[in-house]
């Protein structure tokens, strides 16, 4: 089973294209926010990528090319367990999205307030260097493949069917050769969606392959749904969430309490982390976008009145044609 991960390489910088509000909040906090991508405007990529991992799946039970094919009936049994957890299966990832583009027609139209906004160049190079790391770690499947990642991860989308299909089948091959010899199916089968679920975010249609997307991702560490009554244990609940409503560090990152705001009369949930010291030059750039009103030089007084100094050369004008 081949590992179909496109390598990459960290970035110095990416860009984060918004609003000009956020734009304000961002630099007048000094943070970035982290929020439920469930509730996000690409909620339907991870349906795309459960669809994708499933079909494979099932389409290659009996490949020779993979074990599951020496237990066609075991793989069968535990695939259809895969395919209702996966229908009740809905735990919160938390991520912040980038591009490797700073002036990208696509970003404006869909994240830059439709051109009205900015786009803001963040330093990942070091800052996201543990992150990245402990990414390409796990949707590499390297060291123990039953390990959940803890803290940030940070690592370009890919747009590439074959990668999820081969990463998706890989976990699938190794999880069945030992976790239906200590629990049941049904546990097995739940077990295989709570590990695959944390690499959904990374992968995107090809169609989203102009946006060279990159993304900041979370994962709070509470029990994992569904929240069964036989089976939920409240004080382990309550004493995970204590850690997501309490400051943190992580990283070079400062994490702030899980809060939520209201998004179309829902409650979305989201953590802010604060790049303040030691992630004094975090911002290394803004470009103006293409329909908003901002001058070069109030931003840089806007940047300097909260402690971020940029050079003037630093700040630019979009030169996307929008009409």
């Amino acid at each position: 089973m081949p590992n179909l991960l496109t390598a990459s390489t960290l970035p110095d910088v990416v860009y984060h294209y918004c609003s000009v509000d956020t734009f304000f909040q961002i630099i007048t906090n000094h943070t970035l926010r982290l929020s439920d991508i469930e509730k996000s405007n690409d909620f339907m990529e991870k349906k795309w990528a459960i669809r994708q991992c499933l079909e494979h799946i099932k389409n290659n039970l009996t490949n020779p090319a993979y074990p599951c094919s020496k237990q066609p009936e075991l793989a069968s049994a535990l695939l259809a367990g895969m395919e209702q957890q996966f229908q009740r299966y809905n735990t919160m990832i938390l991520a912040a999205c980038f591009s490797s583009e700073r002036d990208l027609l696509s970003q404006w139209r869909g994240y830059g307030d439709n051109g009205y906004g900015v786009c803001i160049g963040v330093s990942s190079g070091t800052a996201f260097e543990r992150a990245f790391r402990r990414a390409q770690r796990y949707l590499g499947l390297k060291g123990s493949a039953r390990d959940l990642p803890d803290g940030l991860l940070f690592h370009n989308v890919q747009y590439s069917t074959e990668n999820i299909e081969s990463i998706c089948m890989r976990m699938f091959c190794i999880h069945m050769q030992w976790l239906p010899l200590r629990v049941s199916i049904e546990m097995a089968a739940a077990e295989l969606v709570r590990m695959m679920y944390p690499v959904l975010p990374f992968f995107k249609s090809r169609a989203f392959s102009e946006e060279a997307e990159w993304r900041c991702v979370y994962y709070p560490p509470l029990p994992a749904p569904p929240y069964e009554n036989d089976t939920f244990d409240e004080g382990a609940f309550d004493e995970q969430l204590v850690q997501q409503v309490t400051e943190q560090q992580l990283d070079l990152f400062r994490m702030l309490p899980i809060n939520y705001r209201l998004r179309e009369k829902n409650l979305v949930p989201y953590r802010d982390i604060s790049f303040s010291s030691p992630c004094q030059s975090f911002i290394r750039s803004v470009t103006i976008g293409p329909k908003c009103p901002l001058d070069r030089e109030t931003v840089k007084l806007f940047l300097e009145r909260y402690r971020i100094p940029i050079d003037m050369k630093n700040i630019y004008l979009s030169d996307v044609s929008y009409r």
